[in-house]
């Protein structure tokens, strides 16, 4: 008998923890925004940059964990020699900012350059420069650059605050969140733009090109 009511009152405490638990997660549901526009609708024609696609693999986009990517290189004639290459990421469910350069590519054998690292503030559409990661890493004699930031739609403020912290940067929450998100990256050869002139330009029109694409509500970030 009395193991019987013991078992009774654990599984009425269950219930009411399983309850106040469903509770919390309903108060503090988010919404994860799509996109308004796919990535493809990108413009080929970004300012003085001509775009062309770059085959995007089953086992990239598997590995990626993005709901849609896009992948382009562009070239202009006002900047000879420099070639960017374009990768976009969304995912609907926040997966991608598992994938940040920070992440990739020291695991695929890269060497981050710190004295190479720059944050650059890029004019913005919405009034508000946007500041852009530049990071470099080294392969070999070779040196990647790499422009690098994300945005994150529909996240509470209490996560969106806390994102900010030095503390969390590099932790777990840091690269996941209940909204959705789209990270940026453009590769290009560092030697073919150093100070990265070329680069900024580029990503002053990229964000222009971008707007109709992105939902209105959004956070921007630029640490990996």
């Amino acid at each position: 008998m009395i193991r019987t009511k013991r078992l009774v009152i654990c599984g009425i405490l269950l219930g009411i923890g399983l309850a106040a638990q469903a509770g919390l997660e309903a108060a503090n549901r988010v919404e994860r925004p799509n996109l308004r526009a796919k990535l493809a609708s990108l413009p080929m024609e970004l300012g003085d940059w001509s775009g062309v696609d770059q085959p995007i693999s089953e086992d990239l986009f598997a590995r990626a964990q993005g709901t849609e990517c896009l992948s382009r290189a562009y070239e202009s004639r006002k900047w000879p020699g420099v070639k960017l290459q374009l990768w976009v990421n969304f995912s609907i469910r926040g997966d991608n900012l598992r994938h940040s350069p920070e992440i990739c590519l020291p695991s695929g054998g890269r060497t981050k350059i710190e004295s190479q690292t720059r944050v650059f503030e890029i004019p913005a559409p919405s009034g508000r420069p946007v500041p852009v990661s530049r990071l470099a890493y080294a392969g070999g004699e070779l040196v990647e650059h790499v422009g690098f930031w994300y945005y994150i739609f529909g996240e509470g403020k209490l996560e969106n605050y806390v994102r900010r912290l030095s503390i969390t940067s590099e932790s777990s929450h840091g690269r996941a969140t209940r909204g959705s998100s789209m990270t940026i990256e453009v590769f290009y050869d560092g030697e073919s733009d150093p100070e990265g002139e070329a680069f900024r330009a580029f990503a002053r029109e990229l964000l222009a090109g971008l707007e109709p694409i992105l939902p209105p509500a959004r956070d921007v970030y630029h640490v990996p």
